[in-house]
């Protein structure tokens, strides 16, 4: 097991781990230095080929491994790796750097996710300031001591910050319903287009912050990047709406948790 526990540590890029044979790591809850001890999360990777891997993220759960989400990760170029997941997938590039790798995330609409300092891509260890990009427009600033989330901020990119500390070593974030949330298609069912804008071609994408509770209710809402007033006041009431959620837990109790999501009225 010393043998498995040192391959984790020389992965140092996407190629360097796909090369490597079938593997697991164990970690530390909230802990990004492998050991056996008390572990309660693994990372398993299976070699498919020299180009392509998967991923498979468990947790210890009443003495059971439980699967949280499988990932496929397939080398594009010596700088770029996609990973997919369920029906999603996002583009991993990556410059090397002194002590590590610079990284940009993108989305599977190829907008800018995140971008930051990580020491290896494979599993991603970030360390330092990270930034959180939503519709290409900074919303995030997270700093990470060697993979452990230290703060967490939502921002205006200007003057304006919330803390957002309660995701630190979350052990689940807050989700919609029973299923990992989609969120602007849950909030779809909630929107009405108001009619004074639907008439007159106003049509675009409005940002809302808000928070979920300890009782998994909307709250704190606030316009983050408003259209016009009638379409912000139509988006804040979606969120309003969009409840039944599932609150964050961290040592084992509910947290309150902010997150921003994009409201898109659009004319058809």
């Amino acid at each position: 097991m010393k043998n498995i526990l040192t391959i984790l540590i020389l992965f140092i890029g996407a190629q360097c781990a796909l090369a490597q044979q079938d593997t697991t790591v164990y970690f530390k809850k909230h802990q990004p230095v492998p050991t056996i001890e008390e572990a309660d999360f693994q990372v398993i990777v299976k070699k498919k080929n020299e180009k392509s891997s998967t991923m498979s993220e468990l947790i210890l759960l009443n003495g059971d491994w439980k699967l949280v989400v499988n990932r496929t990760i397939k080398v594009k170029d010596k700088n770029s790796y996609i990973v997919k997941y369920e029906n999603k997938s996002f583009r991993r590039n990556f410059t090397k750097i002194p002590g590590g790798y610079q990284v940009e995330d993108y989305n599977y609409k190829r907008k800018l996710w995140r971008k930051g300092i990580a020491t290896n891509l494979f599993p991603l260890l970030k360390h330092g300031q990270w930034m959180t990009y939503t519709d290409g427009i900074l919303t995030g600033i997270d700093s990470y001591q060697l993979g452990v989330l230290t703060k967490s901020y939502i921002t205006d990119g200007e003057k304006h910050f919330w803390p957002s500390n309660s995701y630190a070593n979350a052990d689940t974030l807050a989700q919609n319903k029973d299923h990992p949330s989609d969120l602007p298609t849950d909030l779809a069912e909630f929107v009405e287009y108001p009619k004074t804008c639907s008439k007159k071609g106003i049509g675009g994408c409005v940002l809302i912050l808000f928070a979920v509770s300890e009782q998994g209710d909307p709250s704190d809402i606030h316009i983050f990047r408003g259209v016009e007033p009638n379409l912000n006041q139509a988006a804040a009431k979606a969120v309003q709406k969009c409840k039944g959620w599932k609150p964050a837990i961290k040592n084992g109790k509910p947290v309150k948790v902010y997150m921003i999501a994009p409201i898109n009225f659009k004319l058809k």
